[in-house]
């Protein structure tokens, strides 16, 4: 069909980027003859499946959170005959989650972590899950889990006459002004609303979904799934129930169960409740977990004092209010994030033009400059970025997009353009890619606390908010440059002692790593233990063929005509000579006596 001024007008009336407008266009070109309303449909349901698969720059995302940095792996989750429900296939079910997940468990791969018998979903199993609109949609389950029961379980019936019950640790999500956010099951009191779907039958003691049965647009209207729209719809909106009471009872099975799904992680349980599968994080976009190097791998890294370590992190404190305010935290947060082009908008290019157009997420540019004074600002600082990095003349054709190009027309500068302008940095610290923020209790009371992925500790300690007292990295090399070397030396220690005691060696006496740390820094750098540092460099020759590459050190030592003067214990014991300790270091001599 022909794309009139009426077709563009619903197009260009959606909040889909340039790029997919084009697409649509061309689709509908490739189409046959359509109505007005039928073109309104299919730009309607393109629009619901980009707003529904676009991840916002605070939306949580990720798998398993026993997986984050020091999330407690244990006692989250719901009880063996606690019903849930799952959409297999397109067909609604509901079943008990330990049924589900022991067979699933029984017939797929499993891996352990932290405690956790971690296994996939099918592909096609969905469950209901609450977003951050408060609007509830079918989410793929991405993972399902199970661990030891603990001795007791909450049971809290809500004032419509549901009941749920959860471990201690078990998260549930609660409003906190205008956001959803977690809280652990022993932090709930009696009054605190919970979100449910539904209409609850006392009868069946499950909740009638038969209204989510149909897709709920935006508007509120039903959406079309049409060939250009097959995402997991939206359908309904949840209200939010009254705790009546909280009791403790025992757990009937030997093991407690868990979902984990994308999004704001949240599964829907038979009656309706909406309950949360992970405590304390919130993961930013794209971020599924935080790998960190542990046991002997970690171990090898600081004896051998790496100069990077294979995956660096940070413990970033914060002062007072950014503490304890969340949208203070993110102000630091967003300023510690390294924040590059595709995670600002679309990057197209016109060829015909020799373009490169940027267009810009304003609700991007809002989260991730919190404290700018309005959306243009924001706009010509990115567009001053880009010139001054790029050396090119940019313009602003649009309020939130931006445009440039080669000097001269060539393909391959342009390219070269788009190729750069990925690696610029609009904000943030290059070396850090990633950001967790949870929310702690510490000496200083219950606070939000940083993870990074990726260090820059002389970066951090220097921004506003930054408790620079209590903020830790582990890249010993990058302690020794920023504080000294005695905090080096506590960075060893600390390291050390904390990497043992996650795999049950806390019994270590703490003076054997204080004897390491120390002869690691006592020369005032930091040397590693190996023939590269402190065993290569030993004055007795056989001491040092006596750790590695034997032959190149005696042979070093006879054309250079060293002498060992055997006065340490490997080379005496190497020659079969007394070692100059205890009883060896003294001569005792006895005289004749005259009767």
């Amino acid at each position: 069909m022909q794309v009139t001024e009426d077709v563009r007008a619903l197009v260009e009336d959606t909040e889909l980027p340039r790029r997919l407008k084009e697409e649509v266009y061309d689709t509908l070109e490739d189409r046959g003859e359509l109505t007005l309303e039928q073109v309104d449909e299919i730009a309607q349901a393109t629009e619901s499946q980009y707003v529904e698969s676009r991840v916002d720059p605070l939306d949580p995302v990720g798998t398993v959170s026993a997986q984050s940095i020091g999330e407690p792996g244990t006692q989250m989750s719901v009880p063996y005959d606690e019903r849930v429900v799952v959409r297999r296939s397109g067909e609604t079910d509901v079943t008990e989650i330990g049924s589900l997940v022991d067979g699933l468990a029984a017939v797929r791969e499993t891996r352990e972590v932290d405690g956790h018998e971690v296994a996939t979903a099918p592909d096609e199993m969905e469950v209901l899950s609450l977003r951050a609109d408060e609007r509830v949609s079918w989410k793929p389950l991405e993972e399902v889990s199970r661990h030891d029961a603990p001795e007791e379980l909450l049971r809290f019936e809500l004032e419509s006459g549901r009941d749920i019950r959860a471990t201690k640790s078990h998260s549930f999500v609660v409003r906190d002004g205008d956001e959803l956010v977690p809280i652990a099951s022993e932090e709930l009191s009696v009054g605190d609303e919970l979100p449910v779907v539904g209409e609850y039958d006392d009868d069946t003691g499950e909740a009638d979904l038969s209204a989510l049965d149909k897709s709920v647009a935006a508007d509120g209207g039903t959406t079309v799934q049409t060939a250009a729209a097959t995402t997991p719809e939206i359908v309904g909106r949840a209200s939010w129930d009254r705790i009546e009471s909280i009791e403790t009872v025992e757990p009937g099975h030997e093991y407690v169960y868990d979902f984990s799904v994308s999004g704001l992680e949240t599964f829907t349980t038979a009656q309706g409740v909406v309950t949360h599968n992970t405590m304390n994080t919130f993961h930013y976009a794209g971020v599924a977990e935080i790998d960190v190097t542990q046991g002997l791998p970690r171990l090898i890294e600081l004896v051998d004092a790496r100069k990077e370590p294979d995956t660096p992190t940070m413990e970033v404190h914060l002062e007072e209010e950014y503490a304890t305010d969340r949208e203070r935290a993110h102000e630091v947060v967003w300023s510690i994030e390294s924040t590059k082009i595709l995670q600002l908008g679309d990057v197209s290019t016109n060829v015909a033009d020799m373009l490169v157009q940027v267009d810009l997420n304003e609700d991007t540019l809002q989260e991730r400059w919190p404290t700018a004074g309005s959306i243009d600002e924001v706009v010509e600082e990115v567009a001053a970025t880009v010139q001054s990095n790029l050396g090119v003349e940019v313009d602003i054709p649009a309020r939130t997009v931006i445009q440039f190009g080669p000097e001269e027309p060539s393909y391959r500068d342009l390219l070269q353009l788009v190729e750069e302008l990925r690696e610029i940095v609009f904000k943030g610290i290059e070396e850090i890619t990633r950001v967790v923020i949870r929310k702690e209790e510490t000496e200083q009371g219950e606070e939000f606390v940083l993870y990074t992925e990726g260090s820059d500790l002389g970066a951090v300690l220097d921004l506003e908010g930054v408790d620079g007292t209590r903020t830790d990295c582990n890249n010993i090399h990058e302690i020794y440059r920023n504080l000294g070397i005695e905090a080096a030396r506590e960075s060893i220690i600390d390291e050390t002692m904390h990497t043992l005691e996650e795999q049950g060696l806390d019994d270590v006496n703490i003076r054997h790593l204080m004897l390491v740390a120390d002869i690691m820094t006592n020369r005032g750098t930091i040397e590693s233990i190996g023939r590269h540092g402190i065993s290569g460099n030993k004055e007795s020759v056989l001491a040092r063929a006596a750790f590695e590459v034997t032959v190149n050190h005696l042979l070093d030592a006879a054309i250079h005509g060293e002498v060992d003067e055997l006065n340490g214990v490997t080379e005496n014991v190497i020659v079969g000579k007394p070692i100059k300790l205890g009883t060896g270091d003294v001569d005792l001599r006895m005289s004749a006596r005259d009767d």
